[in-house]
């Protein structure tokens, strides 16, 4: 074999693993991110009520009122509580909620900054025992919650170390780290549930309200078959001894 013909085989062969090499990263990039089917943001609540019964007198929030820590959301008129109070038998700093020491009506408070979510008993409503006034959402607690349709060796690569990338309605992008994969059944196949925490998004900034749907991609570990290619190419580069 002459020089050049070994030149140009030695050059095809540089040419194949180049090809080769390429559509092995290729196939890395499109095969380790996965699309959601759904998409959704939601939020911590928490719920707002008392184990008296009584009758709402004030009401100072509405549904999607942003709450603070501390702020009296309602009053209640609680006859049994007031006569607990007033014949001594229970003492007022010993009860799990504030009470108006003129009035002896309990103080409904936020315990948390938030967004009101739902109220159950406006004003002039009577709240049974273990009644829940209303729920709110909690500031600093949005996340996302995606569906994934994925395959066995895909689910197989995924982990709590995995991110989610979030394009919003407003076409930002947000990172969220997972807390949550679990399945649930979709009609004939089983669906991959992720749950990740937002890292720049407020539950008070109403352009990220709770059931805001979202574009969610997430990256999958890239152990695969194409992963024992992209192995040996890298074997096929690295110098002697190493």
């Amino acid at each position: 074999m002459t020089f050049g013909s070994r030149l140009r085989f030695m050059l095809g062969i540089l040419f194949v693993i180049t090809i080769a090499a390429a559509l092995a990263f290729y196939l890395t990039g499109i095969m380790s991110v996965a699309k959601s089917s759904k998409a959704e943001l939601d939020a911590a609540s928490v719920s707002i009520g008392t184990d008296y019964p009584g009758l709402v007198v004030k009401q100072n929030v509405e549904v999607g009122d942003k709450v603070t820590k501390g702020q009296i959301l309602f009053e209640i008129q609680s006859a049994p509580l007031n006569e607990v109070l007033t014949n001594g038998t229970v003492v007022a700093s010993s009860l799990p909620f504030s009470v108006d020491r003129k009035t002896n009506y309990i103080q409904l408070k936020a315990t948390d900054d938030g967004v009101i979510d739902k109220i159950n008993y406006p004003a002039g409503s009577y709240v049974p025992v273990g009644g829940i006034v209303a729920t709110a959402y909690t500031v600093n607690s949005l996340y996302v919650t995606a569906n994934f349709r994925l395959s066995p060796p895909d689910y197989a690569r995924i982990d709590k170390s995995s991110k989610i990338r979030l394009r919003m309605p407003d076409n930002t992008t947000q990172e969220a780290t997972i807390f949550s994969i679990s399945l649930v059944r979709n009609g004939d196949g089983v669906d991959t549930v992720v749950k990740a925490r937002l890292k720049n998004a407020d539950i008070t900034d109403f352009r990220f309200s709770v059931g805001t749907p979202v574009e969610a991609t997430m990256q999958l570990g890239k152990t695969s078959w194409y992963q024992g290619l992209i192995t040996y190419i890298e074997q096929l580069f690295k110098p002697l001894g190493q």
